[in-house]
């Protein structure tokens, strides 16, 4: 009910932010004209033009794209203002390149300075105000909320109920466990009917762990006689109906499990970026990478690049490209050590040595730095791989995914992500998917050049580079 308020509310508050940002580009004309700071200027001297409005509106249009502050998720959130802050020095960027472009090289730098501040102040007073109006609109009839529900699943519900920014209210909780006990429990679950008159609740979330899913017949035949809304919240919430969308289908509801987690708009502007970005580390790593076949090569004389199967977007096996970093054969000489890579553990299915005796030296050096990934540039270019996602794993592996976790399947994989920015190699299993589909239900733009700055240090570490 918030969500669908929120996506309706989303462009139009987009059109309300860029007519503040114009407004207040015209405020800080004004500002520079009056204030007595910087240069003596002529009288009635101007620099606003309409496309400089256009210019200005356009920088901030991409900044909110890139900065993510009017996904509709979030964009009514308590905290969406510090996206918005980040807007603000994304736009001012965005603008003075403009400026640039155009050959305007004459503006007023005070002017910029006026405007940037002025625009962080608007945007901010607006969010607070559409805050405080909605607030105070919808509190008289904001539905009270009971959660009945347990776990990590029941806390997740719980929580995000509870800082739901209008038209809902959380009354308590009915739990099955102490998970849920930072909430007011408001009786047990065989007293829900009784609960449910006492409080005047309109909304019952049925929130409960896969594990305690016999018990929700039996609440839903106890509130039968009562006139409130019943909501079943799977325990996949986070994984598979994160992007979730209901729909009516000839009378039928239709609940769609695979749409897509990035949005057309999305998808070609990080493919865009992809392409840019990846053609230019291309050409800066070039010297690099023909250093580095020179060294493999004069090594051992075996060849210079090592092609693996990975599982790719959707499912699609891709060669991804490495530097080779071990022995020839490498693979056969496995069972000299012992380990069989078909019987590994269910929760740590990667195979990684922290010292592989089949690293050659010259392999060696090339992990500790990570030049042996350098050659995914090109899988980048091709469209197999993306500078940031999920990192791409071998089919033995993604064989072991349970069915929701193959949602990491949805986008493709990256050369650099959650995980190398947050363990590498030594994260299990679990974590690293716990990481790479919060990443995949939260993407923005903003989110991948952060992760790419991330990167850079990660790598200079060397933390879990083996």
């Amino acid at each position: 009910m918030v969500l669908r308020a929120q996506r309706r509310l989303s462009p139009l508050l987009v059109a309300i932010d860029l007519a503040v940002v114009v407004t207040c580009l015209h405020l800080a004309q004004v500002l520079r004209q009056s204030v007595g700071l910087g240069m003596a200027l002529d009288q009635g001297m101007a620099w606003l033009t309409p496309a400089t409005d256009l210019s200005a509106a356009a920088a901030w249009a991409l900044a909110f794209f890139v900065a993510g502050s009017h996904v509709s998720r979030r964009v009514l959130e308590a905290d969406a203002w510090r996206y918005l802050v980040l807007s603000c020095w994304l736009g001012v960027l965005f603008f003075v390149a403009a400026l640039f472009f155009q050959k305007v090289y004459d503006f007023s730098r005070l002017l910029v300075l006026y405007f940037f501040v002025a625009a962080q102040v608007g945007l901010v007073a607006r969010h607070l105000a559409t805050q405080l109006v909605l607030r105070r609109l919808t509190q008289p009839f904001a539905r009270r909320i009971l959660v009945v529900g347990g776990g990590e699943l029941g806390e997740e519900v719980a929580r995000r109920l509870s800082e739901a920014p209008f038209g809902a209210k959380l009354a308590g909780v009915l739990a099955t466990d102490d998970k849920l006990d930072a909430y007011e429990r408001l009786g047990s679950l065989k007293q829900i009917s009784q609960v449910v008159k006492a409080h005047s609740i309109d909304d019952v979330f049925l929130a409960l762990p896969a594990e305690q899913h016999a018990v929700l017949e039996d609440v839903i035949l106890r509130l039968q006689a009562d006139p409130v809304r019943v909501h079943y919240v799977p325990d996949v919430m986070e994984l598979a109906l994160a992007r979730a969308k209901i729909e009516d289908l000839g009378g039928i509801p239709v609940i769609g499990l695979r749409e897509p987690p990035i949005d057309e708009a999305g998808r070609l502007a990080k493919r865009v970026f992809d392409l840019v970005a990846g053609a230019a580390l291309t050409l800066l790593f070039a010297p690099v990478m023909l250093a580095c076949a020179a060294a493999i090569k004069l090594q051992d004389g075996g060849p210079v690049l090592f092609r693996q199967r990975r599982v790719g977007e959707n499912g699609a096996p891709f060669g991804m490209l490495k530097f080779r970093s071990m022995v020839v054969g490498a693979e056969e000489k496995l069972q000299e050590l012992g380990i069989d890579p078909n019987h590994l553990p269910a929760d740590n299915p990667v195979f990684k040595l922290s010292f592989d005796p089949r690293v050659t030296r010259v392999g060696r050096f090339l992990r500790r730095w990570s030049l042996d990934e350098v050659p995914q540039f090109l899988n980048v270019l091709k469209g197999d791989m993306s500078l940031v996602g999920p990192r791409p794993e071998e089919a033995k592996v993604v064989a072991q995914y349970s069915f929701f976790h193959r949602k990491r399947l949805a986008v493709k994989p990256g050369i650099t992500g959650p995980m190398q920015v947050s363990g590498r190699g030594d994260l299990p299993l679990k974590e690293r998917m716990k990481l790479e589909l919060a990443y995949i239900d939260t993407w923005t733009l903003w989110a991948d050049l952060k992760i790419l700055a991330k990167t850079v240090p990660v790598v200079l570490w060397g933390k879990g580079a083996y």
